[in-house]
């Protein structure tokens, strides 16, 4: 029997921690952080990055947070199912829990995945997940963002940091999962502070994503709302993980609370002949959820229990550790796992991809007015609120869930 080694990518500075393991589920494994704001550029602030020390100019805009779990021990072949029904999950497993219509619809649609630092070996790694699911091979065009100019991102390479090399594999491959026929982009910021981030995300519109996805966060600050503007690019639709557990401490994370971006919690997912859909979802209790601190409620979405201010999450799909995603990745000696928030995202910009919806609406008000087109998720709870909708699964909206899961297209 092969054994999995859980991973959990972060920890402060991005390390990657190890544990040898027999091949339980992953919910053992916890999600960690990485130290935030402007790095410096080149080796030494590789160097500094992989030592676990904070930038040297780092600004006060709140850590940035790795949001990923993954699981290794597969080597040269994909995972065995640990339990059947529930993962790993692979893209035709998806695309038919969510009713997506994936072998006809994408073309001419492009969805930009967005992660710090370098990866060389994404399209490689996208290739064999490709081949092992049945998609035809497809290029990745790579693009770098750099904060200095746009001229400086043709040419300055970001370094290389392992453990953050995960994020861009796993979030070609959920979006290539949801939308086989979409052109995708690797867009490669300088480093995981916001304001890189806000660079990537300008430059995958400007090369004219459909939907744009960045794989991690940053926690919300005093002073966030100066780069709100960057996050809000209709008709491209902004796509970002929710964050990781309940409230937070008051802080959601960025640029998922900004009320631009469509917020993705994350579910747990598994078949079950005995529902009519054939698919049993609830919520994932490590998944996020709560108000925003600084952040306005869009007018499509309920007021609720925040008030004025911006609710987490607006949709979701699978991202829990126990019904885990089948991933490649040469940063994880081959096929693995991968769960979290970041799944889930990376798989919703690729339904927004398949959608190709082509429309001036606010991608967030087109949602709001689909609930006939979603998955209504009515089960589970990521934490204490007293049964309230915050936290807790109900019919209609509620923070982890938000307005539910894909149910085919429409919605998007």
């Amino acid at each position: 029997m092969r054994t999995h080694r859980w991973t959990t990518l972060g920890g402060r500075g991005g390390d990657a921690a190890h544990h040898d393991r027999p091949a339980d589920p992953p919910h053992h494994v916890r999600g960690g952080h990485l130290r935030g704001g402007h790095l410096r550029r080149g080796h030494r602030r590789a160097a500094r990055h992989e030592r676990g020390l904070p930038p040297r100019d780092a600004k006060d805009t709140g850590p940035a947070t790795c949001l990923l779990r993954a699981g290794t021990g597969g080597g040269d072949q994909p995972l065995p199912r640990v339990t059947a029904g529930r993962g790993p999950l692979t893209a035709g497993d998806l695309q038919e829990a969510y009713r997506l219509p994936a072998d006809w619809l994408g073309g001419g649609q492009s969805v930009a995945v967005v992660t710090p630092y370098d990866n060389p070996a994404a399209g490689d790694e996208l290739a064999e997940y490709r081949k092992a699911n049945g998609m035809p091979p497809r290029a990745t065009p790579t693009s770098r963002a750099s904060r200095r100019s746009t001229s400086a991102a043709a040419t300055h390479r970001p370094p290389r940091a392992p453990a953050w090399a995960v994020h861009s594999s796993v979030g070609l491959q959920l979006a290539a999962a949801a939308c086989p026929n979409c052109k995708l982009l690797l867009v490669q910021a300088d480093d995981p502070s916001l304001d890189s981030m806000a660079a990537a995300v300008d430059q995958a519109a400007a090369q004219g994503a459909t939907a744009v996805v960045p794989m991690w966060g940053v926690a919300e600050y005093d002073g966030q709302n100066a780069l709100a503007a960057h996050f809000d690019h209709a008709p491209t639709t902004v796509v970002a993980p929710s964050g990781q557990g309940f409230n937070n401490g008051g802080r959601q994370i960025l640029p998922a609370a900004y009320p631009s971006v469509i917020a993705v919690g994350g579910t747990q997912l598994y078949r079950d002949s005995a529902t009519t859909r054939g698919w049993n979802e609830s919520v994932w209790r490590d998944t996020a959820s709560g108000c925003s601190m600084y952040g306005t409620r869009p007018a499509w979405q309920p007021a609720g229990a925040c008030g004025s201010r911006r609710t987490v999450a607006d949709v979701a799909a699978v991202g829990s550790a126990d019904t885990p995603v089948q991933v490649y990745s040469t940063s994880l000696g081959g096929w693995g796992t991968a769960a979290g928030t970041p799944v889930a995202a990376a798989f919703i910009a690729g339904v927004y991809g398949l959608a190709g919806t082509d429309s001036s609406t606010p991608a967030g008000r087109r949602l709001y007015a689909s609930a006939q087109y979603l998955n209504d998720i009515t089960a589970g709870s990521n934490g204490a609120c007293g049964g309230g909708k915050i936290c807790t699964a109900a019919r209609g909206y509620d923070g982890p869930s938000g307005m539910g899961t894909p149910n085919g297209t429409g919605a998007f």
